[in-house]
């Protein structure tokens, strides 16, 4: 396939090529209240997988609103492009006053080992280095379990990134998202080709941290539970409240979680704070 990358400062007529402050209450704007300097992330790299919608986008958003560059992988570059003017916009009306940080879009099927080193050589070549890589590419589905690769697009981009960051002696942070699914099996899904990859992406990080870790790179597992992304609002509308009410009776608060509110857990995971490499 063809790789393109293409820089938002192409889209519009705005230079995005800096950095902006932290957003919230986590992330206060160091004009006014200072914050830990281990949270930042200012002239860090950010690589996310699956972030032209849903949980991707949104910690792609968490990063560009620490500071840090970005990086949007997925499988349309139209919608990798749409995702990176609309992240671009969010830290524009935050910070009206402040450039914001440089965000490619890279069109890549996570799951082809040759997208995935191409498109992981163009990163590196666009932007120097590459201090986190966030892997949150994937989809709920009940597939046949020889068609089910999700757990080998997070090896393949882990595999690169690290490569990269033990070559350039980066001491980064890799994020594989899995699931609240990789240990228990919630009711009523039927989805146990989900469940076990999950499971590996989990275990996958494990492996890797016990493996990197003398090389100061840090691997760990992000494992969400029920999240109303767009995704899983489509599902709901089309199985009814039925189906809600049968998962929020089984959530102590009652309630699904919205993306937002894991922005201030992947911008911990991915900043210098835990030092540790299994967190």
């Amino acid at each position: 396939m063809m790789l393109r990358s293409t820089p938002f400062w192409s889209l519009c007529s705005q230079s995005i090529r800096h950095r902006v402050l932290p957003l919230s209450s986590f992330f206060i704007h160091r004009r006014t209240i200072k914050t830990l300097p281990s949270f930042s992330l200012e002239n860090k790299t950010c690589v996310v997988t699956g972030s032209a919608r849903g949980l991707g986008k949104e910690f792609l958003t968490a990063f560009a609103l620490s500071g840090a560059r970005g990086a949007c992988i997925d499988l349309s570059q139209k919608d990798c492009e749409a995702s990176i003017a609309s992240i671009a916009s969010q830290v524009r009306e935050a910070y009206p006053n402040d450039p914001v940080p440089e965000l490619r879009a890279y069109e890549c099927n996570a799951t082809i080992e040759s997208d995935v080193k191409s498109t992981w050589a163009k990163i590196v070549e666009d932007f120097g280095k590459v201090d986190v890589l966030v892997t949150a590419a994937g989809i709920v589905d009940n597939v046949e379990a020889e068609n089910y690769e999700y757990t080998r697009g997070s090896w393949l981009f882990a595999r690169e990134s690290g490569r990269h960051m033990i070559q350039h002696n980066i001491q980064g942070s890799i994020i594989l998202i899995a699931s609240m699914s990789a240990t228990i099996c919630v009711r009523p899904q039927k989805q146990a080709a989900y469940n076990t990859s999950k499971g590996a992406v989990q275990m996958l990080a494990k492996s890797l941290a016990t493996e990197w870790g003398s090389r100061g790179i840090r691997v760990n597992s992000l494992s969400p539970g029920y999240m109303k992304t767009d995704l899983i609002k489509g599902l709901l509308e089309n199985e009814g409240k039925e189906l809600v009410g049968s998962w929020e009776r089984d959530i102590p608060m009652g309630r699904m979680a919205e993306p937002h509110e894991l922005r201030g857990t992947i911008v911990w995971m991915a900043s210098k704070f835990p030092t540790n490499p299994s967190t």
